[in-house]
């Protein structure tokens, strides 16, 4: 991985370098959504209608790299699970926030 940190370093202005990280980020966030949707054997078409989406529109989503916790929650419901978003401080104390 440093090989290919130093090469984008070396071989890039900051501003392509910022556009391949957002890039990057985009492709992470679409990866980590489509593996929970296929893990629960839904199509983006069958998740797509049960969020009242249209399918291209579920695709953006998943390919967003920041999407809000509403937008997260009804993808989450609409798979059958429930958002749980928990909160940790550094002296150890939990709390949920949803």
């Amino acid at each position: 991985m440093k090989t290919l940190e130093k090469t984008i370093e070396r071989n890039f202005s900051p501003e392509e370098r910022a556009e391949i990280r957002l890039k990057s980020k985009e492709k992470v966030a679409a990866i980590r959504l489509q593996q929970v949707r296929k893990s629960h054997h839904k199509t983006q078409k069958e998740l797509a209608q049960a969020m009242g989406l249209s399918q291209s529109a579920l695709s953006e989503l998943e390919r967003r790299p920041n999407i809000t916790v509403t937008a997260m929650q009804r993808y989450i419901e609409a798979l059958g699970g429930k958002l749980v978003i928990k909160a940790v401080f550094l002296e150890g104390n939990e709390e949920l926030l949803i």
